[in-house]
């Protein structure tokens, strides 16, 4: 647990990725896996698919 934002704010957990490394693809397949995409069609997932695969080769500054 951790302040988030203001000390009036109750406190609370804060999940952040430690490796950033494939993070977007690996997002999109928990969210998959969880069920979030469920009756999706097949063109929905590609671009998902590939707006993970950019977000993964984006660096900051270029």
């Amino acid at each position: 647990p951790t302040i988030f934002l203001d000390r009036a704010f109750p406190i609370c957990s804060i999940i952040r990725p430690t490796e950033t490394d494939g993070a977007a693809t690996g997002a999109l397949n928990a969210f998959t896996a969880d069920g979030l995409f469920i009756g999706q069609t097949p063109e929905f997932f590609a671009v998902l698919t590939q707006l993970a695969q950019a977000a993964d080769h984006a660096r900051h500054g270029r």
